[in-house]
This record gives structure tokens, C-alpha cells and sequence, in this order.
């Protein structure tokens, strides 16, 4: 999803957890929560539907027989470590689904996310969302697909705990998942893109 930078959706200064909760539950349309402030996301592209869409099949049908499980951009994610609520374009959990009330409706522990970069969201993505991410106890992996040109980032920890970036720059290469033992091909990332006919 595209976060409306840097505009704040809600005049009051600052908002709990549970004002935001209940004020998402009721609304159309989706909204980030970082420390009292609550800002609106907007709509994806074409493009950026079209990758996620590609990846949810690809990953869906290798996880099939898998404790993990890829949800798409209406699954809301809660990192407690630093306020942060936020819909990532793709989140992918092992297990048994850990939620952060009686709702169900927000996951606690992804084991790897991803996002589709814009131009709107590319900074944010890599940057400050990224560093938010990284308190994400469970979290392994962090994808970031561009939208604009062919190219996957893929962030990872380590045997040391570091973070680590692996890049992917032709539709020839096979994308490796480490974390959850998948692969996914570069051409089938972008396949209906358009993309694919510029290289």
C-alpha cells in the first residue's frame, strides 16, 4: 500500500491504540498508526496490484503444504516494540497466527514481509518503515519489489544477526526465500507487468 506522506488523517494531536482500533474497524479506508498519529494509505497502481497478486500465487501454491502462510495487504500488522500499525503489501507467518486482541484481525509475528516500491513510498519503504520493521522479533526477511523497473532487494539476518542485502536485477534469476525454503522465479514476479518486454 502508499502512505499519503506526510499528511496526518485526524486534526487531534494524538490518539491511543484503542481510539485507532475502533476508528479503523469502522472506516473504508486504511490508516497507518505510529505513536498517536494515524495517517491514510492509498491506493495501489495497476502494476503494484499485478506484483502482489503474481507473488500471492507463487507463494500460496509453494506454501500449500507449509506451516506458513502469505497474507495479502488487508492483514494488519502491530509491531508492540514501537507502536506501529501498518498493512505491508505482503506479510508471510509460520504457525499459529498470534494476534494482538480478542478481534483477531492484527498479527503479531511475520517471519518475512514485503513491499512494492512506488515512487511515492520507495524512500519510506527502505528507510524508515524498514528501521521499524527491524524490531520485529521474528521477523527473517524483508523483500522490497520495485514497481517502476525490474528489480528485487532482499534484506535478511544473518548467522551473526545483522542484516544483510541481496539484489536481484534480471527476469533470469530465481528469487530464494531462505526463511521459508521458497524460490520464485524474477520473470514470474513480473509477468503481466510490462516490465518483462523493456529488458
Amino acid at each position: 500500500m502508499e502512505i499519503k506522506e506526510p499528511a496526518v488523517a485526524y486534526e487531534k494531536q494524538k490518539y491511543t491504540i484503542e481510539e485507532y482500533l475502533q476508528m479503523e474497524r469502522a472506516s473504508d479506508v486504511k490508516h497507518e498508526y505510529y505513536q498517536g498519529e494515524i495517517f491514510a494509505m492509498a491506493g495501489a497502481g495497476n502494476r503494484h496490484i499485478t506484483i502482489s497478486t503474481n507473488l500471492i500465487i507463487e507463494l500460496g501454491t509453494r506454501l500449500k503444504t507449509s506451516p506458513c502462510f502469505p497474507y495479502g495487504s488487508d492483514m494488519r500488522i502491530h509491531i508492540p516494540e514501537n507502536t506501529l500499525f501498518t498493512y505491508p503489501d505482503i506479510s508471510i507467518i509460520c504457525g499459529e497466527t498470534n494476534t494482538f486482541d480478542k478481534d483477531k484481525d492484527t498479527a503479531l509475528q511475520p517471519v518475512i514481509l514485503i513491499e512494492i516500491l512506488s515512487k511515492a513510498t520507495s524512500d519510506y519503504d527502505r528507510g524508515g518503515k524498514f528501521k521499524l520493521y527491524r524490531d520485529i522479533p521474528t521477523l527473517k526477511a524483508y523483500m522490497l519489489v520495485n514497481s517502476e523497473n525490474i528489480g528485487v532487494e532482499i534484506w535478511r539476518i544473518n548467522e551473526h544477526n545483522h542484516w544483510e542485502l541481496e539484489e536481484y536485477k534480471s527476469l533470469q534469476e530465481i528469487v530464494t526465500l531462505l526463511a521459508i525454503d521458497v524460490s520464485i522465479s524474477m520473470e514470474d514476479i513480473y509477468a503481466r507487468t510490462m516490465l518483462e518486454e523493456m529488458q
